[in-house]
């Protein structure tokens, strides 16, 4: 699982190497898409670690029966959640575009095509979890990086897609696992004979899920705020080196965030024991990578026009990579923060 997860977010952050092959102001709009879905996906952001505890639980006839009805009635709130939003895109789409540089509004309406299969999919992995259902719980993972890497490469690389085209490529990859991950985990959400007999209670779920939501949808909203108002203030030439910096210091906080991960449990255990040393030492193990990892970064910006003088290929594009060297330490050191809070 952990190798599975590794892979899909190394994959999902190596999109970004087809940003050469498009130009600077659509690979800004391209990353700008990307922080909208992210910013979509904040409603849903606590259903996965809720529905891995209650599919876990579900262990009685009439547990796997509230489960099943909660289940369809949580995707239902997904797909209205959804819907709100298309509404909303739908009403303003003039000023949506206006503001953000969009030439080709195919590129806003699959971003909002993605919403969806965002929503639902925390859900589906959710229960994978929960039924300890690791291969598939990985495999969607897996499947949502490659398909994702794969179709940006080919619409992008070979076909000249620009924005829209890579969003295109995300929305496949994303569709992709979430089929898979509904499909493999179809006998909790469909429920067993009698499902319809469950019982739903909106109060208990909402002070599950609302907590953790908000928790982590502030974290979410730092990291990928900044690129929607750079987009909109900034010429859109310049939102593509901005992008592209933006995400290396957005690594920085996905690179540190398995030690949280993996420390998560310790704390839990921590707290249980009234002991005081685990916490002081994840945030100690966080410190020292990110401070390794922002110096590392910091003397490869540096160093990178240089090295583009050696290499013909990178001498070409010399003045755009100088761009975003001049900003990689300045992302790198402000994520810090951001990794250290996680």
């Amino acid at each position: 699982m952990v190798i599975a997860t590794f892979v899909s977010g190394l994959l999902m952050f190596a999109v970004h190497i087809f940003g050469g092959w498009m130009r600077p102001e659509e690979y800004g709009l391209f990353v700008t898409l990307l922080q909208i879905l992210n910013l979509m996906m904040i409603p849903a952001l606590g259903l996965q670690t809720v529905f891995a505890q209650q599919t876990a639980a579900a262990t009685e006839l009439q547990q796997r029966h509230d489960l099943a009805k909660s289940t369809q009635k949580m995707l239902l709130i997904c797909l209205c959640v959804w819907v709100a939003i298309a509404l909303v895109v739908a009403t303003f789409r003039g000023p949506i575009r206006e503001s953000l540089k969009i030439a080709n509004p195919v590129a806003l309406y699959v971003t909002l095509l993605l919403g969806l299969p965002q929503l639902l999919l925390p859900v589906l992995l959710g229960i994978l979890q929960g039924r300890q259902n690791f291969a598939w719980l990985g495999g969607a993972a897996i499947v949502n990086g490659v398909g994702r890497f794969v179709a940006v490469g080919i619409i992008v690389a070979l076909l000249g897609g620009q924005a829209a085209g890579a969003t295109t490529g995300v929305l496949i990859g994303l569709t992709t696992a979430c089929l898979l991950a509904g499909w493999h985990g179809r006998q909790v959400w469909l429920g067993p004979a009698g499902a319809s007999r469950g019982n739903f209670d909106a109060k208990a779920w909402l002070a599950r899920v609302v907590p953790l939501t908000l928790g982590m949808g502030a974290g979410l909203f730092m990291l990928s705020a900044d690129m929607i108002a750079a987009r909109a203030i900034l010429p859109e030439v310049d939102s593509g080196p901005y992008g592209a910096a933006g995400m290396i210091g957005r690594g920085l906080v996905a690179f540190t965030a398995p030690l949280a991960a993996v420390m998560f449990p310790k704390l839990v255990r921590e707290a249980a024991g009234a002991k005081s040393g685990v916490l002081g030492q994840a945030f100690l193990g966080t410190a020292i990578l990110g401070v390794l990892t922002g110096i590392g970064c910091t003397l490869a910006a540096w160093v990178l026009p240089d090295i583009a003088d050696r290499f013909s290929a990178l001498a070409a594009k010399k003045k755009i990579l100088t761009e975003i060297a001049s900003l990689i330490p300045y992302f790198i050191w402000s994520m810090l923060p951001l990794a250290l809070g996680n």
